[in-house]
């Protein structure tokens, strides 16, 4: 990934002040001396210290010490791993209270890769259940086949950014093959009955491995950086099928789901206003799961 993009962006909103690392694992990782020695010579502009706070037990969460270094944080990061384990620490404890304060009093830059990403859609997929137990991924033929599954499970009550309220967040996109997967998420969120939400206001980010889109949480604008492409989807039309146990049929003359798909680019010239949910630079198509046959349900675009 072409670094002059969007972590020297991010760290030039953080001031070159206090950065602050959260990963879902033991160890203080590569960060520290990634960002504040440059030890990968990018030329990456000067910070005044980088704190990594990983979180493997409950506790962790209830440092206080941990609580105060978010508080006082010029930039806020989620290292990727396991996104249940972030959901199962963080939810209701003092480092959720400062995360908050950090995100929406004091407007901290905050950004996630992989699991962090996920952790940030106001919509959040928990991986807390493994769907066999060969596997602990959710692919898109598993979630097509079942959205209503133990599995497919979301949680609303965790990080809260501005403008993702009603989006689910998703990575590892294309390379993955997780358009399905999106889309049954989506839907999965209008079954869940949350109240505000429904078939034609649910949302979704999914971003492609080398590729991040950042935005402004007051006006809601942003760009694409990377190697490759974000998709911004949005449902525009009724669920046909969404049951127990049945498989997913969102098809609505393969036109269930509008997408916009926006390509990075060296200089981020494409962007997205997530207040209008319009873009620019990109291309719009159309997804849906064509459920017509409930043994095989299959993901398309148009």
């Amino acid at each position: 990934m072409t670094l002059g993009g969007w972590v020297k962006l991010l760290l030039n909103a953080s001031g070159g002040g206090d950065i602050v690392i959260i990963r879902p694992n033991a160890g203080r990782g590569t960060y520290e001396s990634w960002i504040y020695d440059d030890s990968g010579s990018h030329n990456l502009p000067e910070v005044d210290s980088v704190t990594t706070i990983p979180l493997t037990k409950a506790s962790d969460a209830l440092s206080p010490e941990a609580a105060t270094a978010v508080r006082n944080a010029e930039l806020i990061f989620f290292d990727g791993g396991d996104q249940s384990i972030y959901l199962a620490i963080i939810e209701g404890t003092p480092l959720e209270s400062a995360l908050d304060y950090a995100l929406h009093v004091r407007r901290v830059p905050m950004g996630g890769t992989s699991a962090g990403m996920a952790l940030l859609g106001g919509i959040d997929f928990t991986a807390k259940y493994n769907p066999s137990k060969k596997s602990s991924l959710v692919t898109s033929e598993l979630a097509m086949k079942d959205p209503t599954a133990q599995y497919v499970d979301l949680d609303r009550r965790t990080l809260v950014p501005p403008f993702l309220d009603h989006v689910i967040t998703d990575t590892h996109f294309s390379q993955r093959n997780r358009q399905g997967r999106l889309v049954s998420f989506m839907a999965r969120a209008v079954y869940n009955n949350y109240g505000d939400i429904n078939p034609f206001n649910i949302k979704g980010i999914g971003a492609d491995e080398g590729t991040a889109f950042c935005y402004d949480t007051v006006t809601g604008i942003g760009k694409v950086y990377g190697t490759n492409s974000v998709h911004f989807a949005i449902g525009i039309a009724n669920i046909e099928r969404i049951a127990t146990g049945f498989s997913l049929n969102w098809l609505w003359g393969r036109e269930a789901v509008k997408v916009y798909s926006i390509p990075a680019s060296a200089n981020a010239t494409a962007g997205f206003d997530l207040s209008t949910w319009t873009g620019t630079g990109g291309k719009a198509s159309y997804w849906f799961v064509d459920g017509t046959d409930e043994a095989s349900p299959v993901f398309g675009q148009n």
